[in-house]
């Protein structure tokens, strides 16, 4: 068995196999003896068909796929072991020669991982500190949650913190911007999660009840379709409704509908519980770090098999996510202007990225003996 090796990028070996003339003659009569039972020719009773007929019939290709096909596991792995290779996966298999039959086939072999000297990373662990600040948010933040929203009594003008419901149109040189458009759309004034631009969100204070205004932006270099960005845009806001938060003291009686004995038991929790998020946070900043020096110095020749399987998570994950916002893949490809094919190569560099990181803190674990969760490298 004559066999040809080509060493490919990504991890991969091209062996062209040259099959030997009497393997090949007891597989093609292997393959006759299958396919002449399974079709039908004319003038001959079900399997009884000379070879010749058969070839005829179904094609000498066919015949000669089958062959393959019977012989090829072992074929494969005996190249496999001849070449001393170590095999992670096994692709498809070419037919590139028929005289002499000659097949191609593309071994993926494991990722290979160097790590660098890592005995001298050192990282200071940052200081930190619960201020009375943070403390103070947070206690805001408690009293907003369920705090419920009522009407305006009064009309007055909109201001940061308020509840608007409001009409919104996006306009460039091209036309209207289909993805901008709101219709009784409810925005809180100041957030930047408001679900709209933040330049219209800013633009809001001041305004009244049955107001419209216009408003002039330039697309952002990350607006999500790539050929609108740094494009002058307008906006036209209509203000329909205010709604403002009905939100309770600080007091006794907030304090046990919380769960709590009094507001000074409250405010330790809450100081307790800073503490322990500040110090996680704290360590794990420590921790990322070190893996980021640990990184630096690897040397990692990744396939691109596992480059492809983190794609393909990454995918299901976006997939997952948008279905929980009850929408589709088709959906988001097309706000984001891309497809699928697309989205893969503006997205392979973070998977290959990940992978490295996966495949760096597996190794670390196994040289230093430590038991890492695989949800705790992604």
């Amino acid at each position: 068995m004559n066999i040809i090796r080509e060493d490919l990028p990504g991890r991969q070996v091209a062996l062209t196999i040259e099959l030997e003339t009497d393997m090949v003659n007891d597989a093609m009569e292997r393959a006759y003896r299958q396919m002449v039972n399974q079709v039908n020719i004319p003038g001959f009773r079900r399997g009884k068909a000379p070879r010749y007929m058969v070839e005829r019939y179904m094609g000498t290709e066919a015949l000669t796929e089958r062959a393959v096909k019977n012989i090829l596991p072992q074929t494969v792995q005996d190249a496999i072991t001849a070449q001393n290779i170590e095999a992670m996966d096994v692709g498809e298999v070419e037919i590139v020669n028929m005289d002499p039959l000659q097949v191609k086939v593309v071994i993926v072999q494991p990722p290979v991982v160097k790590l660098g000297d890592y005995s001298g990373v050192r990282v200071e662990r940052e200081q930190t500190e619960v201020t009375q600040e943070q403390i103070e948010e947070v206690l805001s933040e408690l009293r907003r949650e369920g705090a419920p929203w009522n009407e305006v009594a009064e009309p007055r003008p909109i201001k940061e913190g308020d509840m608007v419901y409001l009409d919104l149109e996006g306009f460039t040189g091209e036309g209207e911007l289909p993805e901008v458009k709101r219709e009784q759309f409810p925005t809180l004034v100041g957030s930047e999660r408001g679900g709209i631009p933040m330049v219209v969100n800013n633009a809001l204070v001041g305004m009244t009840p049955g107001e419209e205004k216009d408003i002039t932006d330039t697309l952002p270099e990350d607006y999500p379709i790539e050929e609108m960005r740094g494009r002058d845009v307008s906006y036209h806001v209509k203000a329909h409704s205010i709604k403002e938060q009905e939100v309770p003291e600080l007091d006794e009686e907030f304090a046990k509908k919380m769960g709590f004995d009094s507001v000074d038991v409250l405010r330790e929790t809450v100081e307790k519980n800073l503490r322990e998020r500040t110090n996680e946070s704290a360590e794990s900043n420590q921790v990322n770090h070190i893996i980021a020096h640990i990184l630096e110095g690897a040397e990692v020749d990744v396939p691109d098999l596992l480059v492809r399987e983190e794609l393909d998570n990454m995918l299901k994950s976006l997939e997952d996510r948008l279905k929980q916002q009850r929408l589709t893949l088709r959906q988001y490809f097309t706000f984001n202007g891309v497809n699928e094919d697309e989205w893969r190569q503006q997205n392979t560099e973070r998977a290959r990225e990940q992978v490295v990181r996966n495949l760096v803190l597996q190794e670390f674990a196994s040289r230093e003996g430590l038991d890492v969760d695989e949800a705790e490298v992604t």
